[in-house]
C-alpha cells in the first residue's frame, strides 16, 4: 500500500450530503478493503468528468459511478499454533530423532568419564598406597650431645639400623658442636632441615650413675634421650611413618642398652650391701635410661583448601556467561587484560572472606605469629592458592568452554588433592610435581 494522500491512490466521491470516502488502491489498479468486504473499483476519467459537473449548491440526480470491476479478498486471520509439548511417548516414531540426539550425547558423555575415571582415579589411589618403603627418603639426625656409653651405644644403633632393610629412615651423624644448644637443633627441625632428631642429652650416662650411686629418688629416667618431630608439617608421614620407626628404634636400643648396663651395674655392687641398698632408694635410675618425644609443632587442626578451588570455578563459568556480548567488541589485548586483571582484584574478597571463616572455628593462626599477623600471612597464602587454582580454570575455559568445565575440574581437583595428603618423600617419584602444584 502506498502513502496516504498520494494523487493517485485517495479517490474521492462526493455529492450531496456526503462525505469524503477515501479509498485505498492497489499498484495494478484494484482497490482492496482491509475487512475483505466487496470493494467496487472505479473509472478514474470518468470521475474527473463527473466532478466538473457537479458543485456543492446544486445537488442533481447522482449518477452511479462507473463499475468496471468487482472483487472480494478474504485474508485469512491468524490461528495459534497447537501446542505438542507433553504429548508424545518415548518411542513414539515423531520423537525418534531427537531421541536419538540425547542417547549419542549421553554415550560420548559416558566414553570421556570412562577414560576419566581410568585417568585420574588411579593417580589418586596410588598416592594413597602405604609408604613403607619410602622411609629412606626421610632425612633424621642423631646427635650425642653425651659423650659417654649410653651416647655412643644409641647412635652406633641407629647407624646400623640403616644397613638393613628399608624400614628405617634416613639418618644421619650429626657432631654436636654443628649446634650451639638443644634449642638450636629444635628451630633447625622447625624450619624443615630434618623430619626428626634423637639427642643424647648432655650428661646422660653420667647422671644416671650419680642417680643410682646416690639414691637419688627425683631422677627422671627420661631426660636421658629426647626425640624430636614436627607432626603439623605432615601428619601422615609424621603419625604413621616417623614417629613408629623411630620410637620403634629408640625402645629396641635402650631395652638392650639397660640389660646390660644393669647387669654390670648388680655384678659391681653385689658386694657392697650398702650400694644396694642406696641404689634401691632410686628405681628409676635403677630400671635405666629412657626416653621422650617432644613434639614441637603440634597438628591440631584440619584445614582443607580444595574447597576454594570449587568458589573459584563458579565464578569463572559466571564470568564467562556474563562476558558473552563484551568480549565480541574488545581487541585481544584488552581482553587478555580484562580476563586476568579483574580475578585478581575479584580473589582478594573472596580469599578475605574464606580465611574469616577460620576465626568462627578458633583455627591457630598464633602457631609461628601473633593472631593478627598470623591471620594476614593466611590470607596472603590463600590468595595466592586461589590465584594459581583460578588463573588455570580461566585458561582451560577458553579451551573447553562451560559445556566441558565439569571434566576439567574433576581432573584438575584429582592431579590437586593426590599430592598434600602424603609428602614428595613418602610417595612414588612421579608424585614430585607436587612441588609444582597450588595445593
Amino acid at each position: 500500500m502506498t502513502p496516504k494522500g498520494s494523487p493517485r491512490d485517495l479517490v474521492s466521491e462526493k455529492g450531496p450530503y456526503l462525505h469524503e470516502i477515501p479509498i485505498d488502491e492497489d499498484h495494478d489498479g484494484k482497490t482492496t478493503h482491509s475487512s475483505g468486504a466487496s470493494v467496487l473499483s472505479f473509472n478514474m476519467d470518468r470521475n474527473r468528468k463527473d466532478k466538473r459537473g457537479l458543485t456543492f449548491r446544486e445537488a442533481p440526480v447522482p449518477r452511479p459511478p462507473t463499475l468496471s470491476r468487482t472483487k472480494t479478498i478474504q485474508i485469512p486471520q491468524s490461528r495459534p499454533k497447537p501446542n505438542h509439548a507433553y504429548l508424545y511417548h518415548l518411542f513414539d516414531p515423531v520423537i525418534e530423532g531427537l531421541l536419538w540426539d540425547y542417547m549419542r550425547e549421553v554415550l560420548i558423555v559416558v566414553m570421556m568419564l570412562v577414560v576419566l575415571m581410568w585417568a585420574a582415579l588411579p593417580l589418586y589411589w596410588g598416592s594413597l598406597a602405604p609408604g613403607l618403603s619410602h622411609a629412606p627418603n626421610f632425612k633424621a639426625w642423631v646427635v650425642d650431645f653425651d659423650g659417654g656409653p649410653l651416647g655412643a651405644l644409641v647412635t652406633e644403633s641407629v647407624i646400623n639400623s640403616t644397613k638393613v632393610g628399608n624400614r628405617h629412615l634416613d639418618w644421619e651423624v650429626k657432631p654436636a658442636s654443628q649446634f650451639s644448644s638443644m634449642q638450636n637443633l629444635a628451630q633447625q627441625v622447625l624450619e624443615e632441615k630434618a623430619w626428626a632428631a634423637i639427642t643424647i642429652n648432655p650428661g646422660a650416662s653420667s647422671t644416671l650413675y650419680i642417680a643410682r650411686a646416690y639414691g637419688d629418688y627425683t631422677y627422671d629416667q627420661t631426660t636421658a634421650v629426647t626425640l624430636y618431630i614436627e607432626q603439623a608439617r605432615n601428619e601422615n608421614a609424621v603419625g604413621q611413618l616417623i614417629t613408629p620407626i623411630a620410637t620403634e628404634l629408640l625402645d629396641k636400643t635402650l631395652r638392650e642398652f639397660n640389660a646390660r648396663d644393669i647387669a654390670a651395674y648388680i655384678r659391681a655392687i653385689r658386694a657392697h650391701p650398702d650400694a644396694v641398698e642406696t641404689s634401691l632408694e632410686s628405681p628409676s635410675a635403677l630400671a635405666g635410661a629412657w626416653w621422650k618425644t617432644i613434639n614441637l609443632r603440634p597438628w591440631n587442626i584440619a584445614h582443607d583448601n580444595n574447597r576454594a578451588n570449587l568458589f573459584d570455578t563458579f565464578r569463572t563459568v559466571m564470568s564467562h556467561r556474563a562476558r558473552q556480548r563484551l568480549e565480541a567488541q574488545l581487541t585481544y589485548k584488552s581482553l587478555v587484560m580484562l580476563r586476568i586483571g579483574l580475578p585478581l582484584l575479584a580473589y582478594i574478597p573472596i580469599s578475605t572472606s574464606y580465611a574469616m571463616l577460620g576465626l568462627f572455628f578458633r583455627a591457630p593462626f598464633d602457631a609461628k605469629f601473633h593472631s593478627g599477623a598470623g591471620f594476614f600471612v593466611y590470607v596472603a597464602y590463600a590468595y595466592m592458592d586461589i590465584c594459581a587454582l583460578g588463573l588455570a580454570c580461566e585458561a582451560a575455559m577458553s579451551i573447553l568452554r562451560p559445556d566441558h568445565m565439569t571434566l576439567f575440574l574433576v581432573s584438575w581437583l584429582v592431579v590437586n588433592i593426590s599430592t598434600p595428603i602424603e609428602p614428595p618423600e613418602m610417595q612414588a617419584r612421579w608424585y614430585r610435581y607436587a612441588y609444582g602444584m597450588p595445593f
